[in-house]
């Protein structure tokens, strides 16, 4: 029985198609070409390297180094361009030589053409284990300081090293004709860039240690206010009895209505300062009783308005604030 199931996993195995790279290579090559002449460049480009890895050849490299080139990859183009004629040097045939000439014509091209970026790492900011990282990939530390070619695009610069910050930017290059630099500063030791910022303590109010400092503006508020309306209240009768003056005499009677309606303005404004006394002085009282404020004369004045007001028939000060 075992030797039955034995030719039986032979016979299945047998009819099992093994792939030719070769023939695999040759397909991926001819969609390549389809692709890049239908635009879709970036599937063209991937096609091309595929079949480069399964089978290599020096005219798959060119249609790549093609390719990139088309899909505005400069530095990538002229790196396959490069490589390629790196490969055909050595070689003496008549073919070889060919495809050496238009790999060397290209690089000449874009040599012209290609953007380059600058990693400069002056020499007070190498540390130990210092690593700087484009996008990702590790930037070796003999690129460090040199301008190299690169594709146009965003690229993100993550610099990183043992027991200090980490550091980022991000540089822009155009796709050609283009110059970029990013400056790596010195990195900063994590027990300086961790170290907590002491906040002051604020020490909590006490009945005894508060100050009433708005209890006492308000209420020499209300002293000044009282004497305002005492003085216009004198002055007001003093007015009266002008105008009383005035009646008696037949030479100042036109003079009699304007005194009185002075009065009456200036006794109006007296009452109306002495009613601001009082609210000024229950204000104060209320403040003090409550244990006072932490405010200063100037929070206080701030929400405290004194605007005067001057009409036909009134005279006085307006009084405004928040407690």
């Amino acid at each position: 029985m075992k030797s039955l199931v034995l030719i039986v996993a032979i016979l299945v195995g047998s009819h099992v198609a093994v792939a030719d790279p070769k023939l695999e290579a040759e397909a991926m090559f001819r969609q390549g070409r389809e692709l890049m002449a239908a635009g879709k460049l970036t599937e063209a480009c991937a096609a091309f390297a595929s079949s480069q890895k399964l089978d290599p050849a020096p005219t798959t490299m060119l249609n790549l180094g093609a390719c990139r080139e088309k899909n505005n990859q400069l530095a990538t183009a002229w790196g396959v361009f490069v490589e390629t004629e790196r490969q055909l040097r050595p070689l003496t045939d008549d073919s070889s030589k060919q495809l050496l000439a238009v790999a060397t014509g290209k690089i000449a091209k874009l040599e012209l053409r290609l953007s380059k970026l600058t990693i400069t790492v002056p020499a007070g900011s190498v540390v130990a284990d210092l690593e700087v990282r484009r996008d990702g990939e590790l930037v070796a530390a003999s690129a460090y300081n040199f301008a190299l070619p690169i594709d146009g695009g965003t690229y993100k610069i993550v610099v990183h090293a043992t027991g200090r910050a980490d550091w980022f930017t991000s540089v822009t290059v155009k796709p050609e004709h283009d110059a970029q630099e990013v400056r790596i500063p010195m990195l900063v030791p994590l027990t300086v860039a961790t170290k907590p910022v002491p906040v002051p303590k604020r020490r909590a109010p006490t009945s005894s240690g508060r100050s009433h400092t708005a209890s006492l503006v308000l209420g020499a508020g209300a002293i000044v206010l009282a004497g305002g309306a005492v003085g216009f209240e004198l002055w007001g009768n003093s007015t009266i009895d002008k105008a009383n003056a005035a009646a008696k005499d037949p030479a100042m009677h036109g003079q009699v209505n304007s005194l009185w309606h002075s009065a009456n303005t200036k006794r109006y404004t007296a009452e109306a300062m002495a009613a601001g006394a009082i609210g000024c002085a229950g204000a104060a009282i209320v403040l003090y009783l409550r244990g006072g404020s932490d405010e200063s004369p100037a929070q206080v004045a701030g929400r405290t308005h004194v605007e005067p007001i001057v009409a036909s028939d009134v005279v006085g000060f307006s009084i405004a604030g928040s407690l």
